[in-house]
């Protein structure tokens, strides 16, 4: 089995703030955190260090970020050959600004601006692609080179140019927000007619396997004609950085092991619950024992 995430490889400096920022002052951030961030890249060390065959497919710029990118693949077990180093561009970098009362994060991201790149074949036949909408020329290429392997994407923003994309995964694992952003519809539980109607009009979009994520009040999914609601676990935030990408990565983890739906959501939310519990985006990501001993206290 081998797991390929393909998309955005970030560094993150995050800065966390007890108080509300006001324009044109300065402000002392002692605890500044830094460390490697993106759906995808975070995704792929997740998958990595609990012991799946691993390989991001991403591009990063030919500079300290970048390298710094590399190292903490490495670390993570995640194979880093078919990243592209990108001679004109320089690594995308957020700065993150997390709200210490509540842990609720905002980040500012400057990304590397989209391009078609040359792409390596990986070492090993992926059994399970995970991508995160960026590199829309290189996941629909690989999708379409690996019909075999199952197909999920980390969707966390509506954008009418991925719709080839969207369409073509197996699982189309999105966020509350792209609900809304292609639906119209805000998703209130108590209305089940209208959690129904977001369903039918998102699998126009997709007609295979749908899982909405809905932040702190858990995740929505199908199971054949009844929608299905797996509450989140009751953790204390500190900073949600991360916690989407976290779930995709478990997701994938799961989908590459054969487990059942309910079982991988049951466990891509605890890991999400424990990762706001930690600073940071990779920095936060548990590990596997970590999270099956907390699913074992909290079933």
């Amino acid at each position: 089995m081998s797991i390929l995430c393909i998309g955005q490889a970030v560094y993150d400096l995050t800065f966390p703030v007890n108080e509300t920022l006001i324009e044109n002052q300065k402000y002392r951030i002692p605890e500044r955190h830094e460390c490697m961030g993106a759906p995808a890249a975070n995704a792929a060390y997740l998958c990595g260090s609990w012991g799946a065959e691993t390989a991001l497919l991403a591009r990063i710029g030919n500079d300290l970020f970048g390298q710094e990118i590399v190292r903490t693949l490495k670390t993570g077990n995640v194979d880093p050959s078919l990243l592209y180093l990108d001679q004109e561009q320089a690594t995308s970098i957020s700065s993150i600004v997390v709200n210490k009362q509540n842990g609720h994060r905002t980040i500012l991201n400057s990304p590397m601006k989209e391009q078609a790149f040359p792409i390596n074949s990986p070492k090993k036949k992926p059994t399970t692609i995970l991508v995160d909408g960026h590199e829309l020329n290189a996941a629909l290429e690989v999708i379409n080179h690996y019909p075999e392997a199952v197909s999920i994407m980390d969707a966390g923003t509506y954008k009418p140019e991925l719709a080839e994309l969207i369409q073509a995964v197996d699982y189309l694992v999105c966020s509350e927000d792209f609900a809304y952003q292609a639906t119209g519809i805000k998703i209130t539980l108590e209305e089940k007619e209208q959690v129904k109607e977001v369903f039918k009009q998102l699998r126009k979009l997709n007609s295979n396997q749908l899982v909405i994520t809905i932040g702190d009040k858990g995740c929505l999914w199908q199971d054949q004609e009844t929608i299905q609601h797996f509450p989140a676990f009751n953790v204390e935030p500190v900073d949600t950085t991360g916690a989407g990408d976290i779930f995709h990565g478990a997701f994938a983890f799961c989908m590459d092991q054969k487990r059942s739906l309910e079982e991988t959501i049951a466990l891509s939310s605890a890991a999400s619950a424990l990762s706001v519990m930690k600073i940071g985006g990779q920095t936060s990501i548990p590990t596997l024992d970590e999270v099956t001993s907390f699913l074992a206290e909290n079933s």
